[in-house]
Formats: C-alpha cells, sequence, structure tokens
C-alpha cells in the first residue's frame, strides 16, 4: 500500500520534470526564431561586398576577399533588381497599397531577405 503514494509521486515528478525540459527547449526554438541572420535588404549585401571588395583590393595577399566581394555586389545588385514593388492606386480619394505579385522571383527575394 506504500508504494502506491510513491508511485503517484514518481509519475508526478517524472511528468514535471518532462514539462519544465519542454518549457526549455521551447525556449531555445523561440530564441532561435526570432534571430534570423538574413539581410533586411540587397543594399546590405552590397555594402558588404563593397567592403570585401576594398579590402582585397588594398591588401595584396586577400585575393579571395575582393572575388567575394565581387561576386556579393553582383547578387546583391540582380536582387536588388527583384524587389517586390507595391503599387499605389488612388480609390475614392484614398491611396490605397496594393500588394506586389506573387512570382518566383518575389518569393526568392524574400527566401534571401528579411522583412520587407
Amino acid at each position: 500500500m506504500q508504494n502506491v503514494p510513491n508511485r503517484e509521486t514518481n509519475t508526478y515528478e517524472d511528468a514535471f520534470r518532462d514539462l519544465m525540459t519542454q518549457r526549455q527547449h521551447g525556449r531555445f526554438g523561440r530564441a532561435l526564431k526570432r534571430f534570423d541572420p538574413r539581410p533586411t535588404s540587397s543594399s546590405q549585401v552590397m555594402l558588404v561586398g563593397l567592403a570585401l571588395a576594398v579590402i582585397g583590393w588594398l591588401v595584396p595577399v586577400a585575393h579571395l576577399a575582393l572575388t567575394v566581394g565581387l561576386a556579393l555586389l553582383a547578387v546583391g545588385f540582380l536582387t536588388g533588381l527583384m524587389r517586390p514593388k507595391s503599387r499605389r492606386v488612388v480609390w475614392r480619394g484614398r491611396d490605397i497599397d496594393l500588394p506586389a505579385e506573387e512570382t518566383g522571383a518575389t518569393r526568392l527575394y524574400r527566401a534571401l531577405y528579411r522583412g520587407d
């Protein structure tokens, strides 16, 4: 008869321990969801590319930085051309912003950059 309360206590303690580990994992998951390393726009990619290109140009040993910088400049420029453009129309005297059409380029831009 004394084993019954122990079993209930153990199951309660096990359940509480499981709940606490789930909450700890949930906090870590939420922190990872908040951390997004993607840049917010193509101009940030172009600035990093420009900085790397200048470093590669000034430092004779850093040829790889020059190549990566020029590649980032090209990628930033090309993805800047793919940026979704919303349309503004006037309806009954009010300005209305219509969202951009969902194309392959728009989906790629939203996959590469956060926000916008």
